[in-house]
C-alpha cells in the first residue's frame, strides 16, 4: 500500500543516517553527506511532518519577521537527546531561505495562510562543536574572528559588520551597546545557536583563550537576549539540553552525552538561568505525532486508494482484538476507536512497536529517539 522512499528501498540511507547537521547545511557542505532531504528547502518540507510544536515555531518566526511585537523574540528549544531540536532549527533556516511561499508544499502554504515571507533574512548559525574557543578563525575575506560575538557579526554582514565588534572580539570582552546597533542594522535576522554548552564548557577555568572567559560567555548571552527583545524582526533560537541529574546520569529529558561532565553542568545551569528569564518554551513532538514523522520520512504519501486500504486494515485489526478480548493487551480494546486511529497513523508499522521504541528504548542513554527509530526502521524496511 505504501512505497518506501528510494533511499530506504535501495538501502542508501546509511549515507545520511537521518542525522540533521545544521552547520553543514548552513555552510553549503551538506548535500553529498546529508542528501537533498536536508539541504533543499522544498524537499526538506516535503519529507517533514509539521507537528503542532513545529507549526507553532514556524508561525512565531513568520510573525516575528513581519515585526509583530507580540511574537516571541527568543525561543528555547530544550528537550531530550534526539528530541528534534536541530531538525526544528533546520525548518526555520529553510523557511526563511528566500524561497517564495508557493514553492513550498501545500502543508507549509496553509500554515502561512497567505502571509508573505521576507525576501531577504540575514541568517546566522552558531554550532558550538564546530567552533573552537582556543583558536582564531580566518574567514575567506581575511577577517580574523576569535569569539562567538565576532562570528555572529561576521555572519550578519561580513567584514563591515565585524568592524563594529572588532575591539570586543580582540579583547574577548562583551560587545555591550555595539551589539544592539549590529543586530538593528541587519534585521530582519534569524540567529540559531546550537550546542552552546559544548562550546562554553571548554572555557571553564581558562583565562588565556581567544574566545574570552567562561563568565563573559553568559554576560554575552544575557546581552544578546536583551538586545533581540528590542529589535523588531530579530529572532533568537537557542538549543539547550534538558537539565542533567548527575545521580542518575540521565533524566526524563537530559543526557550526560550532551551536557558533558561537571564543566558542562555548570555551563548548562548558567545558560538556563539567562535564557529561561526571557525565552518562550517549545514543545517537541508527541508520541502520536512520532508515527507521522517516521512514516513521512520512510514512505511516500498515500493516495486516496491507499488511505481507504489502510482504513480497512485498521478496522480488521481492531475488530479482531475486540473479538478476542483477553488475548491482547488491554489498550487494544479499552478504546477501540482510538486504537483504530493509532493503527492508521502508524501504518505500516504497528503502534505497539512504536510504544516499545519510544517508551522503553528512549530511556537508554545513547538512543536518540526519533533518529534512532528512523535508523532501525529504515534497516528493517529495506531488509
Amino acid at each position: 500500500v505504501l512505497a518506501p522512499h528510494e533511499d530506504v528501498a535501495t538501502g542508501n540511507f546509511s549515507a545520511s543516517e537521518f542525522a540533521a547537521d545544521l552547520h553543514r547545511v548552513a555552510f553549503g557542505a551538506g548535500e553529498d553527506f546529508l542528501g537533498r532531504e536536508y539541504t533543499d528547502p522544498v524537499e526538506f518540507f516535503r519529507r517533514t511532518y509539521l507537528t503542532e510544536g513545529l507549526r507553532e515555531l514556524l508561525d512565531r518566526a513568520v510573525r516575528r519577521m513581519a515585526g509583530d511585537a507580540n511574537a516571541s523574540p527568543t525561543i528555547n528549544l530544550q528537550t531530550n537527546f534526539g528530541g528534534g531540536k536541530t531538525h526544528s532549527m533546520l525548518a526555520l533556516w529553510h523557511l526563511l531561505s528566500g524561497r517564495l511561499p508557493e514553492d513550498f508544499p501545500q502543508e507549509v502554504q496553509e500554515l502561512l495562510g497567505g502571509r508573505a515571507l521576507p525576501a531577504s533574512v540575514r541568517r546566522v548559525v552558531l554550532v558550538g562543536n564546530h567552533l573552537s574557543p582556543g583558536s582564531a578563525s580566518v574567514k575567506p575575506d581575511g577577517t580574523t574572528v576569535r569569539t562567538l560575538w565576532g562570528e555572529l557579526a561576521w555572519q550578519l554582514g561580513g567584514a563591515e559588520a565585524f568592524a563594529a565588534v572588532a575591539e570586543a572580539d580582540t579583547t574577548g570582552t562583551n560587545p555591550g551597546d555595539q551589539l544592539h546597533d549590529l543586530i538593528a542594522n541587519h534585521a530582519p535576522c534569524l540567529i540559531l545557536i546550537d550546542e552552546w554548552i559544548a562550546y562554553a564548557r571548554q572555557l571553564w577555568g581558562r583565562e588565556d583563550l581567544p574566545a574570552g572567559t567562561f563568565d563573559t560567555q553568559f554576560t554575552f548571552a544575557q546581552s544578546l537576549t536583551e538586545v533581540v527583545k528590542t529589535v523588531p524582526g530579530a529572532l533568537l533560537v537557542i538549543s539547550i539540553p534538558a537539565s542533567h541529574d548527575p545521580e542518575r546520569e540521565t533524566t526524563a529529558g537530559g543526557s550526560a552525552i550532551e551536557v558533558g561532565g561537571p564543566n558542562g553542568q555548570e555551563a548548562l545551569q548558567r545558560l538556563q538561568n539567562v535564557v529561561r528569564r526571557v525565552a518562550d518554551p517549545w514543545r517537541p513532538a508527541s508520541a502520536q505525532e512520532s508515527f507521522e514523522i517516521v512514516r513521512r520520512r520512510l514512505f511516500s504519501e498515500p493516495d486516496a486508494q491507499a488511505l481507504a486500504d489502510i482504513a480497512a486494515v485498521a478496522r480488521q485489526f481492531t475488530q479482531f482484538y475486540v473479538k478476542h478480548t483477553g488475548e491482547f493487551p488491554r489498550e487494544t480494546t479499552a478504546d477501540p476507536v482510538r486504537y483504530e486511529q493509532r493503527i492508521k497513523a502508524a501504518y505500516p508499522i504497528h503502534p505497539e512497536l512504536f510504544d516499545r521504541l519510544y517508551a522503553d528504548w528512549s530511556t537508554l542513554e545513547r538512543f536518540q529517539r526519533t533518529r534512532g527509530v528512523l535508523r532501525l526502521m529504515s534497516a528493517v524496511v529495506h531488509a
